[in-house]
């Protein structure tokens, strides 16, 4: 059988060049918006919060990026580093290593390895990949405010020009001490950088027209004036720690994470960080996949961003890369100015790239404090007032959120993590356990599940409605799922003879059933309406 293949002509690719020239250029000017945003982001997310040297970032920028925009056909996803990962990166090994050393290093790509393979597991174990589901938004809101308040205490050292924070654990009280120690004994220099780039950076976001640069806009105010200070003072009298040289970074940078038996105990160690790591991408992943759905009105399978994520974070490894996850910032930036999601994600990682090869000696003296106030500004905007406002409504969603929100900053991100995901699973069994049962004249009707954790809710009306009702009709016609304690339970009420039963897969009976209900409802209306009737109008006043 011949197989008819066309190839499109010359004549015919340049009568569609008009079509798709515009579209090209639509994408490749939000690619470099794209690629310009996530610069700064990228190395102050690998120095400030992972520890790690900045190359890390910038390749979580560019292989990252390209590896999910490949792997995921998703319109609106968009992958890249993120700012909950990499802290998590350094809070799993500030007690193990000194951060930049090799051991730190080689731990760090160990450490996001196992994140990946855990994260693949939950592609290749359906039921694992459905819990995420599970995770209610109250839930993964608290996480992410805690979070954005824990990254600005995060950054009170460096913002401030002080070594960095060693200890493993950021509770209030630890906040309150860095707090201190800026105040005491901060570099002034450096707070002046540091304040120049967030005052700078909230003022750009004033104006529509260069609000996705408000980031770049303020970095490059602060490295403007540090370049001012070392020039006028002296770099040996401001103490003003740069980016640094970037000139050995290349196109890849290939790495090896660790494997032997010296570092066995501490990969064991590290095991409950992994699965935090892959825990927080995955929430990341799952919401704002879903956030983005709804925002444009589409359905977007969330397993398509597990698997994007969990293939990108075993190979990126490899490369010395942050992980990687999705980004509802990005996602949004890139919908918002009209570009088309995995074309846009890969013409920014190129031209980020490009800008890596050939803008490295810029990009070299930028200053801690001015990342640090990246940090901050990125810190603040994931605490936002619009999603918070719609739990505080609601008892519930509220003492969800709160829970979550305070976990982050009395515990670690592993702990919150843990916190957030019992949480999720008591929240959705705590709906279960509590249908709806109304008792409408003879009939007590069962809205949602009837199984053992129902049933205490379920038998308290039950057994009031038998004391004070004859001839009561159990209706479980909408139950959506009997377990056999729920089935053991209808038996042995059915054995007491005490209620008849409405099924609608019960047939005749149910008919005959519910028509006795119904006549028995219409004699209780007869009854009331008679009895309204005998009764006084109130309404009638004498006229005068």
């Amino acid at each position: 059988m011949a197989v008819n293949t066309r190839v499109a002509s010359l004549p015919q690719v340049l009568r569609a060049l008009p079509q798709v020239l515009p579209l090209l250029r639509g994408n490749l000017l939000v690619g470099l918006t794209l690629a310009v945003v996530t610069l700064p982001q990228a190395i102050a997310f690998s120095t400030t919060l992972a520890g790690l040297p900045p190359h890390f970032g910038l390749y979580a920028a560019i292989w990252g990026v390209l590896f999910t925009a490949l792997l995921n056909p998703s319109r609106v996803f968009s992958g890249g580093p993120n700012t909950t990962m990499s802290a998590a990166i350094g809070m799993t090994l500030l007690p193990i290593a000194p951060q930049f050393g090799a051991d730190y290093v080689g731990l760090a790509l160990t450490l996001i390895l196992l994140a990946g393979l855990i994260q693949l597991l939950f592609v290749l174990i359906r039921p694992l990949g459905r819990m995420l589901d599970l995770v209610s938004e109250p839930i993964i809101n608290g996480l992410i405010c805690g979070i954005g308040l824990f990254l600005i205490f995060k950054s009170l050292t460096s913002f401030a020009g002080l070594p960095i924070n060693t200890q493993a654990e950021w509770p209030l009280w630890i906040a309150w001490h860095s707090f201190r120690a800026v105040l005491e004994i901060g570099n002034l220099y450096a707070i002046q950088i540091g304040l120049i780039t967030l005052v700078t950076s909230l003022i750009a976001r004033q104006f529509a027209a260069v609000r996705s640069w408000a980031i770049l806009i303020g970095v490059a105010a602060g490295t403007s004036y540090s370049a001012y200070l070392n020039a006028t003072v002296g770099l040996q009298n401001t103490v003003i720690e740069q980016i640094g040289n970037l000139s050995s970074v290349g196109y890849v940078f290939p790495s090896l994470p660790v494997f032997n038996q010296e570092a066995l105990p501490d990969i064991i160690s590290i095991l409950p960080g992994a699965l935090t790591l892959a825990l927080l991408g995955l929430f990341q992943t799952v919401a704002a996949m879903r956030r983005m759905s709804r925002k444009i009105g589409a359905f977007t399978d969330s397993r398509k961003g597990i698997l994007a994520d969990a293939v990108s974070n075993c190979v990126l490894p490899f490369l010395s890369s942050l992980p990687t996850c999705a980004s509802f910032n990005r996602m949004w930036l890139v919908y918002r100015m009209g570009g088309q999601s995995r074309l846009t994600s890969v013409s920014s990682a190129l031209i980020l790239l490009l800008m890596v090869l050939f803008l490295a000696r810029v990009i070299a003296i930028i200053p801690m404090p001015a990342m640090a106030a990246t940090i901050m500004l990125l810190g603040a905007n994931m605490i936002n007032w619009e999603d918070i406002k719609p739990h505080l409504k609601n008892r519930r969603e509220t003492v969800v959120f709160m829970a979550s929100f305070l976990a982050v900053l009395f515990l670690d991100l592993f702990g919150a993590v843990v916190v957030g995901s019992l949480l999720a699973i008591a929240y959705s069994k705590w709906e279960q356990a509590h249908p709806n049962v109304s008792l409408r004249g003879n009939v007590l009707k069962i809205r949602g599940n009837l199984y053992y954790g129902s049933l205490p809710v379920i038998e308290a009306t039950y057994h009031d409605a038998v004391a004070r009702v004859d001839n009561l009709v159990l209706d479980f016609s909408e139950c959506y799922y009997i377990d056999p304690e729920g089935v053991r339970w209808l038996a042995s009420a059915k054995t007491a003879q005490k209620i008849g039963f409405v099924d609608r897969r019960s047939g005749q009976d149910r008919r005959d059933l519910e028509s006795a209900a119904a006549a028995e409802r219409r004699s209780a209306d007869a009854r009331r309406a008679a009895h309204r009737r005998s009764k006084r109008d109130r309404r009638q006043r004498a006229e005068f």
